[in-house]
């Protein structure tokens, strides 16, 4: 499965993205102040994807991927 990840100060949100409630989901994040993260992570269930988003990825890696555009895999 893969997995988006959905961030607004410290708290994570993640979603899989073949489920059809996601865009609904996603779209009412947004509305509460949510970004979404240039990132999509493949793993088992939405802890895993948690996890290795958190040991992957630095905040400062992900700001220089929104900032030149780039999307990374995890």
């Amino acid at each position: 499965m893969e997995f988006c990840i959905l961030a607004k100060g410290d708290v994570l949100v993640v979603e899989d993205i073949a489920k059809t409630e996601t865009a609904e989901i996603i779209l009412a994040l947004f509305k509460q102040g949510f970004v979404l993260a240039p990132i999509l992570i493949e793993a088992n269930n939405a802890e895993n994807a948690r996890l290795v988003f958190i040991n992957r990825f630095q905040w400062r890696e992900l700001g220089e991927a929104m900032a030149n555009r780039q999307f990374l895999k995890g």
